[in-house]
């Protein structure tokens, strides 16, 4: 049996609170339009937080240009003379991530309505949402609920330096020599920020690895999706006639992350615009531009032209579609506002209504996709030179269905320019000679009593350049609700549990 902890569950519940206010105060989301690395000053500034605490343990601290932070620290007793095992998170959060100053505890949560002290209309409950059931009864940590704050991989971040922290206060506690790491950019697929790492680690003999990056609790993950990102470019045509008051509408959409859509009832703004195209009588209106958010892609600003006397028309029919997405975090508003004709619009939202309503044999929508099954999602537009490109994201587990995927955009983008860019291959084929990444996980969770569910993740890991230096990387899960969306929130209890079975893993590899 390993060694347990040296603090009760209600010292290592609110040690590892103290580590993620203190990590989720420091903006560190990545910009997928900056050409540095790392693409902000954010995550250089987190990691110099991160080099002194490890430092202040007893670590050899490494750093690079890219901002990657490594702790090394030497085994101890009977494990000592293994070779070394990394343990990795990112530095990075997505885009629209806020930091927050402070967190917001809910002791003893019964399951009702969440109290989002700036967002009074989201209902996060668990009638709304059954899956958050796991943290009934548990002290629920969350946000303000107007942007997520970053569980992403903070949580897993502030776990490992709580295990780190555990450790230094255990000198009798055996383990082999270990590398914490926290790397830049990983939500923005910059791989070539962790190159040069993954071969140092080849060098260096470190045998295996785990991110600690995933969503359910006690998950262990040995597969993900293989990726890649489809752009079409509507080009700009004659705009249908209408004399018209010019108007402006504002979607926000259901802001969730691919992996936990469909549990979480997600709708992006270009759904949403396509949706209000089709509802839309053409004589009342016509569609004269479409902006994605540049921070939340669920958002959008939608030009029209509304014919005279038809205003509360068009009102109607959009409030018709809005209204099943409300109580999930949805929001519009119409108002005048001038706008630009953007000739293309229309075309891109009939090309949505027809894609929604193809039939290729495989589910589409990431809101209609759970477990092993794929999706293709059309997730942003915005105006480039010549007409309005939308982007969509195609994930599948099998990479001869994700080619099926980007065929079936393809066959219905005909005319159109189409840009297909790879972004990030199944982990599964390369780990399968490695089952024992499952067994040290498995046997860990036995120790501290809880139950590990295997299964692949859905989304990405940023492991490729260790897989390719030949160091298997798993992924393990950090316990949270609501990945990327305001809705975010773990418990006090749940985080304490996983930093326990961390503490029992390093024990047993």
């Amino acid at each position: 049996m390993p060694l347990a902890p040296p603090r009760s569950a209600e010292a290592i519940a609110a040690l590892t609170l103290a580590h993620l206010q203190r990590v989720v105060a420091i903006d560190s989301q990545s910009d997928e339009a900056s050409d540095t690395l790392p693409t902000t000053e954010g995550q250089r500034i987190l990691a110099d937080e991160l080099g002194r605490f490890y430092a202040g343990l007893g670590a050899t601290v490494e750093r690079d240009a890219h901002a990657n932070v490594l702790a090394w620290f030497p085994g101890r007793g009977a494990l000592a003379d293994r070779a070394p095992v990394a343990f990795l998170v990112h530095l990075d959060t997505a885009r629209g991530t806020r930091a927050v100053p402070a967190l917001y505890v809910v002791p003893k949560w019964d399951g009702t309505r969440v109290p989002f002290s700036k967002n009074k209309a989201i209902q996060v409950d668990i009638a709304t949402y059954p899956e958050a059931a796991v943290f009934l009864g548990e002290d629920l940590v969350h946000g303000p609920g107007d942007a997520p704050f970053g569980l992403d991989d903070k949580l897993g971040l502030a776990e490992c330096l709580a295990v780190a922290e555990l450790l230094a206060e255990s000198p009798d506690v055996p383990h082999p020599p270990l590398v914490f790491v926290a790397r830049p950019d990983e939500e923005v697929g910059r791989h070539e920020a962790v190159v040069a790492l993954a071969a140092r680690f080849a060098e260096r003999g470190v045998r295996f690895g785990y991110t600690v990056d995933g969503i359910l609790p006690f998950e262990v993950n040995v597969e993900n999706f293989n990726a890649a990102q489809v752009s079409l470019t509507f080009p700009e045509h004659r705009l249908r006639d209408m004399t018209g008051v010019a108007a402006l509408a504002r979607i926000g959409g259901v802001n969730t992350h691919g992996a936990t859509a469909k549990a979480e009832g997600h709708r992006a703004a270009p759904r949403l615009a396509a949706e209000w195209f089709a509802a839309v009588d053409p004589a009342d209106a016509v569609f004269t531009g479409f902006v994605s958010n540049a921070l939340r892609d669920c958002d959008a600003v939608v030009h029209l032209r509304v014919a005279p006397g038809a205003a509360e028309r068009v009102r109607a029919a959009l409030e018709a579609v809005m209204a099943p997405h409300l109580p999930r975090g949805a929001s519009w508003s119409l108002a005048g506002g001038d706008g630009p004709d953007d000739t293309a619009t229309e075309a891109m939202l009939v090309w949505l209504n027809t894609f929604y309503s193809s039939n290729p044999g495989f589910v589409l929508a990431c809101e209609e996709s759970a477990g092993r099954e794929g999706y293709t999602h059309p997730f942003r537009a915005r105006p480039v030179d010549g007409g309005l490109r939308l982007d969509l994201r195609l994930r599948d587990f099998d990479p001869a269905r994700l080619q099926a995927r980007i065929d079936h955009v393809v066959a219905l983008a005909d005319g159109l320019r189409v840009e297909v860019t790879p972004q990030y291959v199944n982990m599964g084929p390369r780990l399968a000679p490695h089952p024992e990444r499952v067994a040290y996980a498995r046997a860990a969770a036995e120790a501290v009593g809880v139950p590990i569910v295997v299964a692949p993740i859905r989304g990405g890991t940023g492991v490729d350049p260790f897989l390719d230096a030949g160091v298997p990387v798993a992924n393990l899960g950090t316990g949270y609700f609501a990945p990327e969306s305001e809705k975010e929130l773990t418990s006090r209890q749940m985080m304490a549990r996983h930093v326990a079975w961390l503490f029992a893993l390093v024990q047993g590899l």
